[in-house]
């Protein structure tokens, strides 16, 4: 999904919650590090990748922080409270980068998935859209789900009348859930929400192409427009110091941490980034 170059009022927030969720799980009983450090000192490359023993364990639902230093061999990440977590490349599951991105840059051939409200008519209104390039666009697969409010998708037949539905009788289907098979009451109201995933076909309004030809449009949820950043594969040769990172655990190594996945957050647009420059 495509952000830009000031990451968004959106995902500063989220890191801060990030950050300060970590903070609160690595000052817990016995989440101090093993080894010393002191305010304004941070520990050196060797001292991190060396020390493994004792770091904090990072919540399961995932943590932030930014990259501090980067071999062909590790990545050292580090928290707003100068918590270090040494990542052997070798230990990394799924390996994902985000870079900032504009609408004019697509083009007939990039893959576009957004996650919005459900307007009616193959539209969808959202704050934010993913694009995916080249070899990355088999990261995704078209996709056209309409999701109910009480998260069930909806179906080929129709819970009250027993017949095959066109895509026409979505809407219906979607009235009949809030009586044959009432949601919870904590989500009545609540629109239901599209999940596309196609080929660009516009940019004004942003269309894209959905299985069966067919066109979804896609809308700002609010004034501000919506965010775009490009998914690519990750490669530790495009790794810099000052990167935002997302951590999902998986445990506690030898070596450091094993992440599930890491995602890294650009400040630059993929087509800016020279990967001679360090």
């Amino acid at each position: 999904m495509r952000r830009s170059p000031r990451l968004g009022a959106r995902l500063a927030a989220s890191i801060a919650t990030g950050l300060a969720v970590l903070a609160a799980v690595a000052s817990g009983p016995g989440g101090a590090l093993a080894f010393p450090q002191q305010a304004g000192q941070p520990l050196s490359f060797e001292q991190v990748v060396g020390q493994p023993v004792g770091l904090p364990h990072l919540p399961p639902q995932g943590a932030w922080g930014e990259v501090i230093n980067v071999t062909s061999r590790w990545i050292v990440i580090q928290n707003h409270s100068g918590q270090q977590y040494p990542v052997a490349v070798d230990d990394l599951g799924e390996f994902l980068i985000r870079w900032p991105m504009a609408l004019d840059a697509l083009t007939n051939q990039s893959v576009v998935e957004a996650v919005g409200q459900d307007i009616g008519n193959n539209t969808l209104q959202t704050d934010h859209i993913d694009v995916f390039e080249g070899n990355d666009r088999n990261l995704v697969s078209p996709t056209y789900n309409s999701v109910l409010p009480n998260n069930a998708l909806v179906t080929t037949i129709d819970p009250g009348f027993n017949r095959y539905m066109s895509p026409w009788d979505y809407g219906g289907q979607n009235l009949l859930y809030g009586w044959a098979y009432p949601v919870n009451s904590g989500v009545l109201g609540i629109p239901s929400r599209l999940h596309v995933v196609g080929i660009a076909v516009n940019r004004t309004p942003l269309q894209v192409g959905l299985p069966g030809n067919n066109i979804a449009t896609i809308g700002a949820l609010g004034p501000d427009g919506f965010t775009i950043t490009q998914v690519t594969r990750g490669n530790i040769n495009q790794v810099r110091k000052g990167d935002y990172a997302f951590m999902m655990p998986q445990q506690i190594g030898q070596r450091g941490l094993i992440l599930a996945q890491l995602v890294l957050y650009k400040k630059i647009p993929f087509r800016q980034f020279n990967p001679a420059v360090r």
